[in-house]
């Protein structure tokens, strides 16, 4: 029988976060996204999880979900129809716990095999990783695509800002897609 549920995997929605938004509501100079408001922004990126992640498939999501106060959080989940998300706090996730009956489970990190794959899941990348000895997968996020802080090696930044990056669209990575673009990276190195 062929399994249905997908597995995905992603980080930083920011969901409410005014400096991530874009340049005429930022008051950063720099490392925005390009959306006219954190309205619009919220809207295109609970359509776009929605499009690619369906009711029954998991989503491990790697921290920073959203921002605003503690409220947000169950809106913003609520916006998703995803019913299994497994959540690795971030740095920003400081009121998810005031939150436990929106998430599968709230952890710091994740270490295990998933769908037949060594994987280790947190927010952080660990500097100078490779994993080429220990054949264990390091997912994370929190550096929005930021090339000099990616340690390389069998790690990702499954972030949406990474994916926007790489597909042109802020999107989870499904889990087999992103160790398939880590493979394909050591294979040119």
């Amino acid at each position: 029988m062929e399994k249905t549920n997908k597995i995905w995997v992603s980080s930083d929605f920011h969901f409410s976060h005014v400096n991530i938004t874009g340049p005429k509501v930022s008051r950063w100079k720099s490392g925005y996204r390009n959306f006219d408001s954190t309205h619009y922004m919220n809207i295109s990126i609970h359509e776009t999880i929605n499009r690619y992640v369906k009711e029954d498939d998991i989503l491990y999501f790697l921290g920073d979900f959203a921002f605003g106060g503690s409220d947000n959080i169950p809106l913003h989940r609520n916006q998703i129809n995803c019913k299994t998300i497994h959540v690795i706090l971030g740095n920003h996730d400081k009121n998810i716990n005031k939150h436990t009956e929106c998430f599968s489970s709230i952890m710091d990190e994740l270490r295990g095999n998933i769908d037949g794959y060594n994987i280790w899941m947190r927010h952080h990348p660990e500097p100078g990783y490779s994993g080429n000895k220990s054949k264990i997968y390091h997912l994370y996020g929190h550096v929005h695509a930021n090339e000099s802080q990616m340690p390389g090696g069998l790690s990702m930044d499954v972030g949406i800002d990474n994916a926007y990056k790489i597909f042109g669209e802020y999107r989870p990575f499904e889990l087999f897609e992103a160790i398939e673009i880590i493979n394909n990276m050591n294979k040119a190195k």
